[in-house]
């Protein structure tokens, strides 16, 4: 779905921008995901808008059929990529899960900002990105997905999301669009 509206009362949620996640998928995605969430972060700062950093720290230990390929977790799996603009005042969040809604402090930190508007980024969209797009929109936010800050490593995957899931639970567009719609309800 295009997006109709972005709420002057938004935040910027990236999803597993890390080290150890982000090179599951090919270089040119993540160059391209990196600077998009950039190009977000950086407008929601100036606004004063909040900006959420989402860290994956594992899986749960359910039986599953298929695990990420991720291996060993070296030492810096759950930073950030060093380009990223965390700020003094973001609100940093670390998840053994999927979605970004697990954490009390999430919901706390929006609710107490009267945030209506989620706008969420990164990797991988049919996992972590698609499962906190779904628990937002199940705690009554307004979901909207930059579809040029994400990326998945299955491509068909990302496009099944994309065609047949997400806008059920969102509205998308890329991150222009976005930027250019919040702007707009900031004026």
């Amino acid at each position: 779905m295009a997006i109709t509206k972005i709420d002057a009362k938004s935040a910027l949620i990236a999803v597993d921008m890390q080290k150890g996640i982000l090179p599951m998928a090919a270089p040119a995605d993540v160059e391209r995901i990196v600077a998009k969430t950039i190009e977000l972060a950086n407008t929601f700062h100036e606004l004063g808008l909040p900006v959420v950093w989402v860290r994956a720290l594992g899986l749960p230990g359910g039986r599953v059929e298929s695990r990420p390929p991720v291996g060993e977790p070296q030492a810096d799996f759950a930073e950030l990529h060093n380009d990223l603009p965390f700020e003094e005042g973001d609100l940093d969040i670390s998840k053994k899960g999927t979605n970004a809604f697990l954490s009390q402090k999430l919901h706390a930190l929006l609710q107490e900002r009267g945030i209506t508007n989620v706008i969420v980024a990164g990797i991988a969209l049919g996992v972590a990105v698609e499962s906190t797009v779904r628990a937002g929109f199940d705690a009554g936010y307004s979901m909207t997905v930059a579809t040029d800050a994400t990326t998945d490593p299955m491509p068909g995957r990302a496009q099944a999301v994309l065609k047949f899931t997400l806008p059920m639970f969102s509205e998308s567009g890329t991150t222009a669009e976005i930027l250019t719609a919040l702007r707009n309800a900031q004026a």
